[in-house]
């Protein structure tokens, strides 16, 4: 069997796995038609890639497996329906190799990778009771879940520390533009397989910030109850605007996790009478005052609204109607775009990372988080890393790197 025959069933061209590695076409091809062994650092990143022992991909492997077949991770068999394109395919391939090197760096720098959630995982899961409903399930954890992590006990939303608690118990999440692919989200878990921790990854392009956030929690439920799948891929047509359920039990627990983590009843209660509102009684300013302090999305208050039974279903859809664009951004900065915010706070310093963060390994480019390529920067400037580690993280050649960060004399981190 050949390394082709493995890429082949992950529904991938060799085209893709050479961009995705900034290799030369012709040379991958003699790699994976076994012609020349693959170097090891290629072949672990690959390998990281595709979800296989590295050791399946080296000649000796791949010969020793006989007639038997090396599959790749289990997320690959979903992409052989016909909702998604080689353009989805790719997308996640390259957003596996960067969690993959976002994990790489985390271990280079800090040593040995936080498993926290794994605690917390386990802990939730010990409460759950798995003969319940989707529903029950979800909501079994995400109480649970709120507890550890004291969530909502301020009375707020609580996406303003969404990011940094979930990160601070060493889940990996990336937030990224993905112009022309119909995944919103997906989640994975990367490493070693002793050492495996879950991924997140958000698609932000032409996403609010209150959509992401339950995209976020919408994923992270996948990473908690459908860890043995392979990971989970969300399309943006199967979050469409309306409030007819058909999805299966997989999405409905993950979506109702997500609700529950981020707009518990007792939080949706609290907001109300704080700004002195009735469920019935809304108005596009009044419901902006909702979404604003959630930060979670109109449609997600609404759906909440719904399910507990403060409104009807014909006030939901009417509800669902409001243009409530303006009326939010004129009270949240979340609802400003990236330009519009720059404009406010009067500084051009994120703008200034905006030329350095796009990766040029494949044809489908990514937009690394800034707080990504400034880590990755630091590790250089620590002596962590070397100069060809660095843009090989960033998913750049070395003299892109060196161009994009003149400070780097060549050879004087080496």
């Amino acid at each position: 069997m050949s390394l082709r025959k493995v890429i082949e069933e992950a529904g991938l061209g060799l085209s893709a796995c050479a961009d995705v590695l900034g290799v030369d076409l012709d040379l991958f091809r003699e790699w994976a038609e076994g012609q020349r062994e693959m170097p090891p650092i290629y072949a672990s990143t690959l390998a990281a890639t595709l979800g296989v022992r590295v050791e399946a991909l080296t000649p000796r492997g791949l010969s020793a497996r006989g007639l038997h077949k090396i599959e790749p991770a289990a997320i690959w068999f979903k992409f052989r329906g016909s909702e998604f394109s080689n353009t989805d395919r790719e997308a996640v391939l390259a957003i596996r190799r960067l969690g993959h090197n976002a994990n790489q760096l985390e271990q280079a720098t800090l040593g040995q990778p936080n498993r926290a959630w794994d605690v917390i995982f386990q802990s939730i899961m010990r409460q759950v009771d798995l003969q319940a409903s989707p529903s029950d399930q979800a909501r079994s954890a995400a109480r649970v879940f709120c507890e550890l992590n004291q969530f909502g006990h301020g009375g707020k939303g609580v996406g303003e520390i969404l990011r940094g608690s979930l990160r601070s118990k060493g889940i990996l999440l990336i937030e990224s533009p993905l112009p022309h692919s119909q995944v919103e989200g997906c989640s994975f878990y990367v490493g070693d397989s002793s050492a495996q921790r879950p991924c997140i990854f958000v698609n932000t392009y032409k996403t609010t910030w209150f959509r992401r956030n339950v995209i976020i929690m919408h994923e992270l439920g996948h990473a908690l109850f459908d860890s043995t799948s392979g990971g989970q891929i969300d399309t943006v047509e199967s979050s469409a605007d309306n409030l007819v359920n058909k999805q299966n039990l997989i999405e409905v627990r993950a979506e109702t996790f997500a609700r529950e983590t981020l707009l518990p009843k007792k939080l949706l209660l609290s907001i109300f009478n704080r700004n002195g509102l009735r469920a019935n009684t809304l108005i596009p300013e009044r419901l902006a005052v909702v979404v604003a302090d959630s930060g979670v999305e109109k449609k997600t208050v609404i759906e909440v609204l719904l399910e507990e039974d403060l409104i009807d279903i014909n006030l939901a859809e009417h509800y669902l109607s409001f243009d409530i664009a303006q009326e939010l951004r004129s009270i949240s900065d979340h609802a400003l775009s990236t330009r519009e915010y720059i404009s406010k706070i009067g500084t051009q310093a994120a703008a200034a990372w905006t030329g350095k963060r796009v990766t040029t390994f494949a044809k489908l480019k990514l937009l690394l988080p800034v707080p990504y390529v400034k880590a990755v920067v630091e590790a250089v400037k620590a002596y962590g890393i070397s100069i060809s580690r660095g843009a090989d993280l960033l998913m750049i050649d070395e003299d892109t790197f060196m161009a994009r960060f003149p400070e780097f004399t060549a050879g004087a981190f080496e």
